[in-house]
This record gives structure tokens, C-alpha cells and sequence, in this order.
């Protein structure tokens, strides 16, 4: 019988493109015949070796579940794993945990942005097998494997599309991952969209000229452009386009700096079609997911 996967995330969030991986991935998983749970990212396992202090962080835990209580997306498979589960799972890390804390033999860390970036450093296990949301988050020196890609996409373009094809006016910009870095942009007249919902972001993708992001790698970029406006991301200092983003066709619609805008306007059209093909890769892509996780983990 199949090992089941345990994917280790805080609870759904549609704005927060990790979450928005994780709960989808437990739920194609399921989709596609394995057996799969969420672990709740700050939930603690009971330590027989401090019993005091760990039975502390779990009263803390459940005090808080009680008033927050841990949340999946509506009409998904994404169920909450009990402790029993942990024996023979396979436990799915994104790339920010350090550490095992699930202590379990079977571990996959999924990159799901650069190792280290949101910390400075990070700590994997040597036994730890690595799977990469893309290319640019990779890094050979942990993980040999290239063909390890793992994708989960999820299009909305139900929500973001161009409805306005009139004139526009003014600027809005992203800050997310990328805050702190500094703002080179004029801020007349420029909204910020972080906190917003879909819904209102693009209402103001579909109002602005041009959608500005520090963040150098979020989907909203591509959004911003399925709804007809100048997206435009703010390089990174020693960072070239070819750097930013190996494969040409994870660039098509957004521009790399103000120089690269008219590049972005001519492959916007393909934008589309490119994401819903990556859309239906997705499922070949989990495939390979669970038959890798067979091989590496037999006992």
C-alpha cells in the first residue's frame, strides 16, 4: 500500500501564493489516487523528552485553534492529519522549515522560492529529497536532480482578465517579498495591492497603466498583465533576465525593468495560453511526484 503524504503549511490563505500550492497539492494528490492530509504549520508534536515544555506549546496550540481555527479551501480534499498518519507518511516541507519538525524518516522539501531567501539561511535534512516549484528556485548544490519540478498552477483567470480595453490612468505596485527594497517609482498617483483581495486587484490591474513589482517572483505579475496593463518588474542588482528567469516562456507578458515594456506588450497575447497549458502539466508533473516518492521511500 502507497505511503500517504503529509504536506506541512499554516491554514489557506488565496492571497498567499505558498498556501495557495500547498492546499492545491494535497488536493490533486488525492485527486489522483494517493491518500494526503495537512499538518497545520504551527501545530507541535508532543516531546516524551520534555514533557513540560512541549505540553505547554500544545496547550498554547489548541488554545489558539480554538479561537483560529485551522482553515482549507472550500470544496477541497485537503483534510487535517492526525498524529497516527505520521508513521509511514512521506512529510512535504516547503523550502522555509528548517529542520524535521515532524521528525519524520521521509522527508521532501519543496522549493518553493530560493533556500534561504526569506531567512538568510536554511537547514535541510542529508537524507532530505528536493523538489522545485521552477527552475530559478533550484540550487544544484542541494539538489542534482533537474528534472525534479513539481508545479502546481492554479489560473484565475475567472477573475483576473482584461475588461477594460479603454484609457487608463496612473500606476499600482507590489511590495510583498519584496519589501524594503527601495521604491523607484513616482508614488503619484500609484496604488499599493498587497492587501487586497482578487477581486479588487483587478479591478485595479484593469484600471492602471502599469503594475510595478519589487517582488521578483510572484504570480501577481502575470495577473497584472492578463488584465491589460504594463506589468513591469524592478530588477534585482546583479540579476539579468536570463537570471531572473531561465526559460523565455516564464517571461512572456512581463517586463524585466522599464527597458524591457514594449518586449512585454508583443508576447502579452501568449501569456494565456501558455498558463493554461502549464495549468494541464500540472497534472503530469504530480504524476512523476508520487512515482519519485515510491522510489525513494520503498520502507
Amino acid at each position: 500500500m502507497a505511503r500517504p503524504f503529509i504536506i506541512f503549511a499554516d491554514s489557506f490563505n488565496e492571497n498567499i501564493g505558498g498556501l495557495v500550492a500547498a492546499h492545491r497539492l494535497c488536493h490533486l494528490l488525492n485527486e489522483s489516487g494517493a491518500t494526503a492530509f495537512m499538518w497545520p504549520h504551527r501545530k507541535p508534536l508532543f516531546d516524551p523528552r520534555s514533557p513540560v515544555a512541549s505540553g505547554r506549546l500544545l496547550y498554547r496550540w489548541y488554545r489558539h485553534a480554538m479561537q483560529w481555527p485551522y482553515v482549507t479551501p472550500k470544496g477541497s480534499r485537503a483534510p487535517v492529519a492526525t498524529v497516527a498518519r505520521l508513521r509511514d507518511a512521506i512529510v512535504v516541507y516547503p523550502e522555509i522549515v528548517n529542520g524535521n519538525p515532524l521528525r519524520s524518516r521521509r522527508v521532501v522539501r519543496w522549493l518553493l522560492h530560493k533556500p534561504g531567501f526569506h531567512t538568510g539561511s536554511f537547514e535541510y535534512g542529508p537524507d532530505d529529497r528536493f523538489f522545485f516549484y521552477q527552475q530559478a528556485f533550484n540550487d544544484p548544490a542541494i539538489n542534482p536532480e533537474a528534472d525534479n519540478q513539481l508545479r502546481v498552477t492554479w489560473i484565475r483567470d475567472d477573475i483576473y482578465r482584461q475588461t477594460n480595453f479603454g484609457p487608463r490612468q496612473g500606476t499600482c505596485y507590489i511590495l510583498r517579498k519584496g519589501k524594503g527594497r527601495p521604491l523607484v517609482h513616482d508614488l503619484a498617483d500609484s496604488i499599493l495591492v498587497d492587501e487586497m483581495s482578487h477581486t479588487e486587484m483587478a479591478a485595479v490591474f484593469n484600471r492602471v497603466t502599469a503594475c510595478i513589482s519589487y517582488d521578483s517572483y510572484t504570480m501577481y505579475s502575470q495577473f497584472a498583465a492578463l488584465c491589460g496593463c504594463d506589468s513591469i518588474v524592478v530588477p534585482e542588482a546583479g540579476v539579468s533576465k536570463e537570471q531572473w528567469y531561465p526559460d523565455p516562456q516564464d517571461r512572456l507578458g512581463v517586463a524585466y525593468g522599464f527597458d524591457d515594456v514594449e518586449t512585454a506588450r508583443q508576447s502579452r497575447p501568449k501569456l494565456l495560453p501558455y498558463l493554461k497549458a502549464q495549468e494541464r502539466e500540472t497534472n503530469r508533473t504530480v504524476m512523476d511526484f508520487m512515482r519519485k516518492c515510491e522510489r525513494y521511500f520503498p520502507e
